[in-house]
């Protein structure tokens, strides 16, 4: 599928996206777009770079410009070398009639080929300069992938680029890509004052909005001749969030599943059972678990831990981490309550809260394999309600759950307003007729009359309790403890 996000009708999503930072290009600003892992932030700077794009936007002014897309995963290496040749190589490709100025090629061959190491940056510099100073237009460097070579370089690299642009701040501006926003390790670092440049033009990338995900799902459906219905698509809005590479695989795992099934027509009540059978199918899925994994990898340890909180049902927000969290666009507010930005996250960091059980332990869960153990023996198999609840209270062990969020995570946040108190009962009926060893007196599964319902994992609730507290997390054992008089 292209990479630009762009759609048959020769339109293009993250239309917003473009139009804002296409009005600080028209004033010559420099811009850094920061998004995390595969949210799309290639795919925009290649709209940027796309002159059909620009004019959609500016009209005749879009004509004014020369965008140069660098994907610093092009670089030959990493080094300050590496760097300039690839910037001078993408200015020699962007156009013909840069490819054709003498003045250029001799300073990529001076580069590339330098007598001393001092030739390295003058080759750079003597070639930018060429370009600005023979093509009419103004020149945007959109430089891709930017946060290894940000961080690996020689800082004096940077020191160049602001050199550069205060030389001709009225024909050069820059965009970068990165995961992190653009801060120098130390006052008084050679990228201190690169850094400058973006400081008050960040722009954060937030996942693609509904529209432009069934969008991306009926490309999909068009390129794999795949049958979805409407429920489908919100099933899919879900569990990705509008993130573009998790959108793509949650369509392949519903697509296959479809296939295993036979396409025949399901009612409501059995299309709803049938995603909730595909859980352990996402669980499972390579692709998908990576996506969650390289988000997780690029949160500090404190926005992990504050991530692995908002899992518990008690969850008292740091303020200043969620506010991180939530520029970020991991964290969002829904209805007063704060969730991840898609449910795959979640029940990633989720199965994170999990230690191995102790030996008072009576009720585990193992999420692997999706079996219920009560003294280390498989309880009758669940259905996908009982499971989706079961797994909410595990998770949650020796804490109160109450019913609103019962009823967001098993059935989900659509039925908010369709789920009473008595299917929620009788689920809870259900699921204790198979695992408790007497109904009438549950051990593992009780009621707190008005509050919710909570679950022990064994004879001493306090060690179950213990062990389910988030590692590492000083926060998480003071905040998520329970209150008075629980």
């Amino acid at each position: 599928m292209p990479k630009t996000l762009r759609l048959p009708d020769g339109s293009y999503m993250r239309r917003l996206d473009v139009h804002h930072i296409l009005q600080f290009l028209h004033a010559m600003q420099c811009v850094q777009v920061v998004g995390f892992s595969n949210i799309g932030k290639s795919a925009l700077l290649r709209l940027l770079a796309q002159p059909d794009v620009r004019t959609q936007e500016l009209g005749e002014a879009g004509h004014e410009y020369l965008a140069v897309y660098v994907d610093c995963n092009r670089m030959l290496e990493m080094s300050d070398q590496g760097f300039y040749e690839l910037v001078l190589r993408c200015l020699q490709e962007s156009s013909p009639q840069a490819a054709a100025l003498p003045e250029l090629a001799a300073a990529y061959e001076m580069l590339v080929a330098p007598a001393s190491e001092f030739q390295v940056p003058l080759g750079f510099n003597r070639g930018v300069t060429a370009v600005l100073q023979s093509i009419p237009q103004k020149l945007v460097l959109l430089f891709d992938e930017f946060d290894e070579p940000f961080g690996q370089i020689d800082s004096r690299v940077f020191l160049n680029l602001r050199a550069l642009r205060d030389r001709h701040s009225n024909k050069l501006a820059y965009v970068t890509a990165t995961c992190q926003p653009l801060r120098a390790p130390m006052e008084g670092h050679h990228s201190a004052e690169f850094c400058e440049l973006f400081a008050h033009h960040a722009w954060y990338l937030a996942p693609l909005t509904r529209p432009d995900v069934d969008r991306l799902v009926r490309r999909y459906m068009d390129a794999y001749e795949a049958q979805f219905t409407d429920a489908d698509l919100d099933f899919v809005y879900q569990w990705a969030g509008g993130h573009p590479a998790m959108v793509n695989g949650v369509c392949s795992v519903l697509d296959a599943a479809l296939d295993a099934r036979g396409r025949s027509h399901m009612t409501p009540s059995a299309r709803l059972d049938f995603h909730q059978g595909l859980v352990r199918r996402m669980h499972a899925d390579e692709h998908l678990q990576q996506e969650c994994a390289t988000i997780w990898a690029y949160c500090s340890p404190d926005e992990q831990n504050e991530l692995l909180a908002l899992c518990w049902a008690q969850y008292q927000p740091n303020r200043a981490i969620l506010d991180d969290l939530m520029r970020k666009y991991l964290v969002l507010r829904v209805e007063g309550h704060y969730q991840m930005f898609c449910r795959l996250l979640y029940e990633y960091v989720r199965r994170k809260t999990l230690r191995p059980p102790s030996a008072a332990t009576r009720l585990w869960v193992d999420v692997d394999s999706g079996e219920v153990l009560v003294d280390g023996k498989p309880v009758e198999t669940l259905t996908n309600l009982e499971y989706r609840l079961m797994l909410l209270l595990f998770y949650n062990a020796d804490k109160i759950v109450d019913k609103y969020s019962i009823v967001a995570d098993v059935w989900g946040d659509g039925y908010l307003d369709e789920v009473d108190d008595a299917r929620i009962e009788k689920l809870i009926s259900r699921l204790r007729q198979k695992i408790e060893p007497d109904q009438g007196s549950p051990r593992f599964l009780t009621t707190v009359r008005g509050r919710g319902y909570r679950l022990a994992l064994g004879n001493n609730s306090a060690d179950s309790a213990a062990d389910q507290t988030p590692a590492g997390s000083a926060r998480a054992n003071n905040s998520l403890s329970a209150a008075p008089g629980e």
